[in-house]
């Protein structure tokens, strides 16, 4: 018998581990506590505030759900082909979607595309008509630092990279598979910072 577990994975229609207990057999979403944990661990507070993000893709709905735990005030979402992000509004009718290029008010943007896996990957982003530091966020980890990532620290804003969503999305599956909750103590990161 399988069943699809747990109230992360069934609001965010989206699993990424998979556990047996007893007879049956789980599915569970970590990506959600892995994206929130990840901006508590920069110091990002994001409450009442207003998230951006660039993408429609599968994790989308896990990022809104963090967003929406973390106690965002607005989500406004683009991707370059809109009616691929009909799935989204349907699960989550209070997103403002907007058209890809353009740029609406925001606190925090999240690259949820696969723009910047390539070093010739290009967002269009007009990064110095944004008053006011702004965070992004860019759910890849290698490149540490995409072209999006980069330009918006030249411009003076906070960075965020997927390293540690990945790193405490892996933690809380750890957690489920064997019991226990492994520890993310300062020699882990050193090395994940010199990797």
């Amino acid at each position: 018998a399988t069943s699809l577990g747990l109230n992360k994975a069934k609001e965010t229609s989206s699993v990424n581990t998979i556990f047996k207990k007893e007879d049956l057999i789980y599915g569970d979403n970590t990506d959600v506590q892995g994206f929130e944990l990840s901006l508590k661990y920069e110091n990002c507070d994001i409450a009442n505030k207003k998230a951006f993000i660039l993408g429609a893709g599968g994790v989308v709905p896990s990022i809104i759900k963090a967003l929406k735990n973390l106690n965002i005030n607005q989500i406004f979402l683009s991707n370059r082909t809109i009616k691929n992000s009909d799935y989204i509004t349907k699960q989550y009718p209070e997103i403002i979607i907007v058209e890809w290029g353009q740029i609406p008010d925001f606190d925090i943007v999240i690259n949820a595309t696969s723009l910047g896996l390539n070093k010739d990957d290009h967002i269009n982003f007009n990064f110095e008509e944004l008053n006011n530091p702004k965070i992004f966020y860019d759910l890849i980890y290698n490149p540490r630092v995409t072209k999006f990532l980069e330009q918006a620290k030249q411009s003076g804003h906070k960075i965020i990279n997927g390293k540690m969503m990945l790193l405490f999305q892996a933690q809380k599956a750890f957690e489920i598979w064997h019991g226990f909750l492994p520890k993310i103590d300062n020699n882990l990161l050193e090395f994940l910072n010199n990797d």
